[in-house]
């Protein structure tokens, strides 16, 4: 039986849930995958306050795991396996060369949807060069198996269109604003921020680049395409809904949804794939309407299965970790 050795880059809420998913679920890992599934670093900026976070978590991790030295990871031969779980993408974008260009390097795992947005061309090809898997079910729709479906389900058929809720904060602010008509934006976005759901800094989310990036992402693999530039397309976020705009719709029975499509568009001389990103106004109709708090919805259009759709936990630790954990077993 194989070894799969994996280094983990980061340990805030995705990052320990999942090794909390791997130490406590390591025999049916094995039994699923056929391979010995070992968590052989963590990388921490401050082992003590890993330590203490593991403690509370009830996770038996040895102190020899954690280390905030990158080089004892890639100087161990063993390793090969890379899970990227740092965000942003200046210090992700070196983590995620570095491994696709190490010699021991099989496999690459990220949630990172921005760092692959912007640079997922060049590393996909780099990638291919160097036989290393990337597994990026993680990096859209948090729990749900949207890359995987696209990537294995469609063999023949043309998809037409994908359209979707792809961001747990937005969604979570839209819901809470409607339930909530005495609050205003800052108060329902302090709130999200309270409760995990949006960033401290919170632009990516509520401008829509978040967004963006996830339907760049599904994009290229729906299409067959490059992942094309946000910058490239129309990318409208929710930072100037108000609570009237929402109290508007509600009075008409409407919703507002920031959602995101890409879809072919045909016509005698050419074919094109046009990408948007704004906030709609939806009926009862939509299936979009019964998509509520952090839950994502994404609607493919295939040219023989008419219209399929995947909704479930689109943000949160726990989910964005067993889309992790998927990658691991197909490795």
């Amino acid at each position: 039986m194989n070894t799969v050795n994996i280094a983990l880059f980061g340990f805030g809420t995705v990052g320990s849930n999942l090794a909390k998913m791997i130490i406590q679920n390591n025999k049916i890992l094995e039994e699923k995958s056929n391979k010995k599934i070992n968590l052989k670093y963590i990388l921490v900026r401050n082992k003590k306050t890993a330590l203490e976070k593991a403690k509370k978590l009830h996770l038996n991790i040895s102190e020899n795991v954690f280390t905030e030295n990158q080089d004892d990871i890639w100087n161990d031969s063993k390793i090969n396996c890379i899970i990227e779980l740092i965000g942003g993408t200046k210090i992700a974008k070196d983590i995620t060369m570095n491994a696709i260009e190490s010699k021991n390097i099989t496999n690459f795992i990220t949630a990172n949807k921005a760092i692959l947005a912007e640079f997922g061309n060049k590393i996909f090809e780099k990638a291919k060069q160097n036989n290393v898997k990337i597994g990026f079910e993680a990096s859209v729709a948090g729990g749900i198996p949207i890359i995987q479906t696209l990537q294995n389900h469609f063999a023949i058929g043309e998809i037409t269109k994908i359209e979707g809720i792809l961001n747990g904060t937005c969604n979570y602010m839209l819901s809470n604003l409607e339930n909530n008509s005495n609050l205003s934006y800052n108060e329902v976005l302090k709130d999200a921020q309270e409760k995990g759901f949006a960033e401290a800094n919170p632009s990516a989310d509520v401008d829509g680049w978040d967004t963006a990036a996830k339907i760049s992402i599904l994009s290229s693999i729906c299409f067959n395409t490059k992942i094309e530039k946000m910058a490239g397309f129309s990318v409208i976020g929710i930072s100037k809904i108000t609570s009237e705009k929402i109290l508007e719709a509600k009075k008409q029975n409407k919703k507002i949804r920031l959602i995101a499509s890409a879809e072919k568009i045909k016509d005698k001389l050419k074919t094109e794939i046009k990408l948007e990103v704004k906030p709609q106004e939806i009926t009862e109709k939509s299936m979009f309407y019964s998509v509520n708090g952090p839950d994502n919805m994404i609607i493919i259009h295939h040219e023989y299965l008419g219209e399929i759709t995947l909704k479930g936990a689109g943000a949160g630790g726990e989910a964005t970790a067993m889309s992790i954990i998927s990658d691991i077993i197909n490795i």
